[in-house]
């Protein structure tokens, strides 16, 4: 039964993988995934379907066009074997060789696995546009995120999510009231976002530079490599604050949350039955809500808050606001502690490419998206052999989740 899965895994990764590479392609430049249909970037001309078979046709025309013979970057063919291979990896590591403890049967953890998947596929894309441009497209974490959300509400029975207790889960729900609160009032130019003033400036500065050049090279993504400081006519420690300001609402709400169904009778006792309707089946479902919003919540809030600490320390922007959401993804999908294990890890394994590359090219700064997809990977699949030695940090969390 193994092989005819891994079979079947194989051919749906390469699909998803082939469709990877559209996002890939066409979300840094502000163009539709959808429409049109897959076309040679460099001729124009349609793609016919036995040209776009995953993993076969790249093969089959040797790297290049149809048409116009220009050649064809092999990362397609590498981004399709990638996400077959994380795919069926994930499969293998979960149902065969059982790496992971308390996972149930394929057909009813499946969707966990759907999920999961989800995760890997969107790190993956992340991590190549992050490469490529230095930006990290949100609405892949956004996406992502809901996918965690959905299944777990939905199947939390299938989940390896730790569940969060009745206060955790009013302080989640308050958290998240909080942030569509905050959204809100950034949309209408009550809270002004934060470094806007320098995002112009550089977009201005591109507008300048593309008009200098011809071609498909105008229309390249410029990447962005550089932290904003105060040569870019910007205060960090200033904009920064916005970011505080923007976050002061989730974190009333979650004080408020807590407060409420713990010091507050009434509301304690409303929103325990709220838990128990149909005989406590509401309330696993809400659990599993809650268990995936507590992950998504403090999974951003790693990032976030390193972001702005060293931001207000160093006087340069600290982090990036695409680092915030992919572990935001990750706790929406693995619960709280596989992006607390990935915070500790990702330095681990971005410091040796950092050190390459100040040595060879003196560069001081990469990207460190990929290595936050690395260290996700790692802490998902081995998350039992991580688990004591963050033993410290899951006792305290736990006070709180139980």
């Amino acid at each position: 039964m193994h092989i005819i899965w891994i079979i079947f895994l194989i051919a749906i990764g390469a699909s998803v993988g082939s469709f990877l590479n559209v996002v890939i392609w066409r979300m840094p430049r502000g163009e539709s995934i959808v429409f049109p249909g897959s076309h040679c970037p460099s001729c124009g001309r349609a793609i016919k379907w036995y040209d776009n078979i995953p993993l076969v046709s790249w093969l089959a025309l040797r790297g290049k066009c149809r048409f116009c013979k220009v050649s064809i970057s092999p990362r397609y063919l590498l981004v399709e074997a990638a996400t077959a291979l994380l795919v069926v990896g994930l499969y293998a590591c979960y149902y065969i060789w059982h790496v992971r403890s308390g996972i149930q049967p394929f057909d009813a953890s499946w969707p966990m696995f759907l999920a999961h998947a989800a995760l890997l596929c969107g790190l993956l894309a992340c991590s190549v546009i992050d490469i490529e441009t230095w930006q990290v497209p949100l609405e892949i974490c956004w996406f992502v995120s809901l996918v965690g959300l959905a299944v777990s509400t939905i199947r939390p029975d299938s989940m390896l999510i730790s569940p969060v207790s009745q206060p955790a889960g009013a302080m989640c729900l308050c958290a998240g009231l909080g942030l569509v609160v905050a959204i809100f009032l950034q949309k209408y130019g009550i809270i002004l976002p934060s470094f806007i003033d320098a995002d112009m400036r550089c977009e201005q500065e591109d507008a300048a530079e593309d008009k200098n050049e011809a071609g498909d090279e105008a229309k390249k993504p410029a990447p962005i490599s550089v932290a904003f400081t105060s040569a870019h006519g910007i205060n960090p420690r200033v904009e920064i604050l916005r970011e505080v300001l923007f976050l002061t609402p989730a974190i009333l709400g979650a004080i408020g949350g807590y407060l409420l169904v713990t010091r507050c009778d009434a509301a304690g006792r409303a929103w325990a039955n709220l838990y128990s309707l149909a005989g406590g089946q509401v309330g696993g479902h809400l659990n599993g809500f809650f268990a995936s919003l507590f992950g998504y919540l403090i999974g951003g809030l790693w990032i976030w808050g390193i972001r702005i600490l060293g931001t207000l320390g160093f006087g340069k922007e600290a982090m990036g606001l695409g680092d915030v959401h992919i572990l935001a993804a990750a706790g929406a999908v693995c619960g709280w502690m596989v992006p607390s294990m990935a915070f500790f890890l990702a330095p681990i394994f971005g410091l040796a490419w950092a050190i390459i590359l100040l040595m060879r090219k003196g560069q001081r700064e990469l990207p460190y998206g990929p290595w936050l997809g690395v260290a996700v990977f790692v802490a998902m699949i081995f998350y039992d052999q991580l688990l004591t030695l963050f033993e410290r940090y899951t006792d305290t969390m736990r006070m709180l989740t139980k």
